[in-house]
């Protein structure tokens, strides 16, 4: 454990962690924070301000994301697109 008592969370390796990121950046505004709750869920409680930070996103994206998959909300429209910030 680190000096702050939580585990370190974070990706197994280097390689895995960029391939994530380009995949993120290739993504459609509407489903980065679907991605983001995705990999929360992935790297388990603890990970939220390592993903805003190393996807360079808010915590409440991730949080959104979060909600979404909970709530089982899977079937993602395409019929209207937000715009890049508007989260």
């Amino acid at each position: 454990m680190n000096k702050g008592g939580r585990p370190k969370v974070g990706y197994s390796s280097e390689e895995k962690f960029m391939e994530k990121k380009r995949y993120y950046t290739n993504l459609p505004e509407k489903i980065k924070c679907h991605f983001l709750g995705q990999e929360y869920f992935h790297l388990r409680k603890g990970s939220q301000r390592y993903l805003s930070e190393i996807f360079e996103c808010s915590c409440d994206t991730i949080r959104k994301g979060v909600e979404k998959i909970q709530k089982g909300s899977s079937f993602i429209s395409y019929a209207r697109q937000i715009k890049v910030g508007c989260g």
